[in-house]
């Protein structure tokens, strides 16, 4: 399965938002409702930066000016699994 670039191809009825920094930060959003909200074509970072309010506000795949600053883990949880996709949610 390819990795989805949008919301609009997110292949899951919902959206489940983990950090490995913080166990206690889990969350989970219907997916519809996302795209009402934020549109089909939304990129999933920009998805994270709008849910997520994080203290360390860096992005992803970027480093700060030092290895040793910290920066956002929160991810999707159910990327990257094993899990099959949704049978109910249309292929986009």
């Amino acid at each position: 399965m390819e990795a989805p670039r949008t919301l609009g191809a997110f292949p899951y009825r919902r959206v489940v938002i983990v950090c490995p920094w913080r166990p206690r930060r889990r969350g989970s959003y219907d997916t519809e409702r996302l795209i009402a909200r934020l549109g089909p074509r939304t990129s999933l970072e920009d998805v994270l930066l709008a849910l997520v309010a994080c203290r360390w506000p860096k992005a992803w795949g970027r480093r700060g000016p030092n290895q040793y600053v910290p920066w956002c883990r929160a991810r999707f949880a159910d990327l990257g699994s094993r899990r099959p996709p949704d049978c109910d949610v249309p292929a986009p």
